[in-house]
């Protein structure tokens, strides 16, 4: 299963498939979210990987892991 969590100010989105079994609607929606995070130039990163492997900034949505979170980081805003 893939994960991609959305941080925001009303909490956390979280989207799950898996390319197998998926629906296309559930892909195309987590890609959507996805790409409009990364043409904001918002950091995305894979955490949780599997074998204990370090986070990752990645950049690309077929970067995404299977067993792995990815995280849509929120602009960050001075008060």
């Amino acid at each position: 299963m893939k994960t991609v969590r959305k941080l925001d100010k009303t909490g956390d989105t979280c989207l799950q498939f898996d390319e197998t079994e998926a629906t296309a609607e559930q892909r195309a929606q987590a890609k959507a979210l996805f790409e409009e995070h990364v043409m904001k130039k918002l950091p995305v990163f894979s955490t949780n990987r599997p074998g204990g492997a370090e986070d990752l900034k990645i950049t690309s949505f077929d970067q995404i892991e299977e067993g792995a979170e990815t995280i849509l980081v929120p602009a960050i805003v001075a008060g």
